[in-house]
């Protein structure tokens, strides 16, 4: 075993110096303009509360965003640092939880911590928009980096019976419930799972807390503004409902099975500690949980995207102990998994459902490394916002974007014959123009 989780080890270092290196290049996108011009123009709280009457529930993460420095920092240097902090927190918080929960040293925990965030990566579903996107890492990498902490806290908590440890958990609990609503859900049925096993004052009111908060998100005017009004009867509707959650289910099904016998290898003392804890019937009631976004998701007709980080992180680690209940000796065939994680993208989805693609993202990785200049695209993107800026014309026609990275978030201005998209609403409105557009 020690052999494979070298091999593993090697290539989590690889791809975090490989992440570390792309993050150099990263810029400002979409709705950091957008965010920092709201901002502006009504101030922190006035913003805060603009976004939850008009757009959407979460609280917090929308709140993080409205703080974006776009305007302030002049070098860019937030796109470029901020990756790499939440990359160094998630392995920092894994290692937390190695050391409270398994009882190992600091170096077994941070080899651990080092592997399972390799394992993150490989699942993400679009990693452009999860880990670079400097907004969008707010709504949906930091909410699984706090996850982290609260699980932490709460076993301090469990362990030490102090009152601080509670109350740090409370607190993660009402900030995670406005961070987005799929996380929002994995912490609610966790909520009520918890109380279900051990009905103590201390558990009920952290569900009561929770279902509260979560209704504050839920309820957000914005919400019901962005409802999708699709067309179609009541029948047709409920027919694309359940389609929706059975192929989103399917993919998911499939993406996780296929790295689960590497998985179930390197984890396999943990796996083991656990299942002596826990029934199959507990770990099936655990597993459950993540059925409940992947219903509202269907309910809501979301298809595959960058908002399933967060469902398929938690499927997959607690699908982890149903399959090393009944399935262990399917570790033999880690080396299967080893081999397809190294594969490229598959191409069999139109462009349209392209997120339906099998990718593991550490061969587009080594792509990008090796093939993108990601120097020129950096200078590309900062010569074009020089001359938005420095321009004294209302109207401006710019170059494409020639140099276009496949790991860096990147969305381009709307061409001269196309209807305004939203990358060239958010840069008129903050740099105060009229029309911008990109050459045909």
């Amino acid at each position: 075993m020690k052999s494979v989780q070298n091999i593993v080890l090697f290539l989590s270092i690889f791809t975090l110096i490989g992440l570390m290196y792309i993050g150099f290049f990263n810029v400002y996108q979409t709705d950091d303009y957008i965010y920092s011009y709201g901002t502006r123009q009504l101030g922190v709280l006035n913003n805060i509360k603009s976004f939850y009457l008009n757009w959407g529930g979460r609280y917090f993460g929308y709140s993080i965003n409205t703080l974006n420095p776009v305007s302030e920092d002049k070098e860019s240097i937030l796109p470029k640092v901020y990756p790499v902090f939440l990359f160094l927190s998630f392995i920092g918080v894994s290692v937390l939880n190695f050391k409270q929960y398994f009882k190992y040293s600091l170096k077994e925990a941070t080899v651990k911590g080092f592997i399972l965030f390799f394992f993150y990566t490989i699942l993400l579903v679009s990693l452009p928009e999860h880990y670079f996107w400097v907004t969008g890492s707010n709504i949906y990498f930091l909410p699984i980096i706090l996850f982290g902490f609260l699980l932490y806290f709460f076993g301090k908590y469990v362990e030490s019976k102090s009152r601080i440890w509670f109350y740090l958990s409370a607190v993660l609990i009402v900030v995670l419930m406005g961070s987005n609503e799929l996380s929002a859900l994995i912490l609610l049925g966790s909520l009520a799972v918890f109380y279900y096993q051990k009905r103590t004052k201390e558990t009920q009111f952290l569900l009561i807390l929770g279902l509260l908060f979560c209704l504050v998100s839920f309820l957000a005017p914005g919400n019901f503004k962005r409802l999708d009004d699709s067309t179609g009867g009541f029948f047709m509707k409920w027919i694309k409902r359940i389609g929706i959650f059975g192929v989103n289910n399917i993919y998911i099904f499939i993406k996780t099975a296929l790295i689960m016998p590497l998985f179930i290898k390197i984890f396999e003392s943990e796996l083991r500690a656990i299942i002596k804890k826990i029934d199959l019937k507990k770990a099936f009631i655990i597993w459950l949980i993540s059925l409940l976004p992947l219903i509202f998701t269907a309910y809501i007709m979301n298809t595959i995207g960058r908002q399933f980080e967060n469902i398929i992180f938690f499927y997959f680690v607690s699908s982890s102990v149903l399959w090393f209940f009944m399935f262990e000796k399917i570790k033999k065939y880690w080396w299967l998994s080893l081999v397809l994680i190294l594969l490229p993208e598959t191409n069999f989805s139109p462009e349209k459902y392209s997120n339906f693609n099998l990718d593991f993202n550490i061969n587009t990785i080594g792509k990008e490394i090796l093939f993108t200049d990601l120097k020129k695209y950096d200078q590309e993107i900062e010569n074009r916002i020089n001359i938005i800026k420095n321009s004294k014309k209302d109207s401006l026609i710019l170059n494409r974007i020639k140099t276009v990275p496949k790991v860096l978030y990147f969305d381009e201005i709307s061409s001269v014959k196309e209807d305004k998209n939203y990358v060239s609403d958010q840069l008129q409105k903050y740099f105060d123009k009229k029309y911008i557009r990109v050459k045909d």
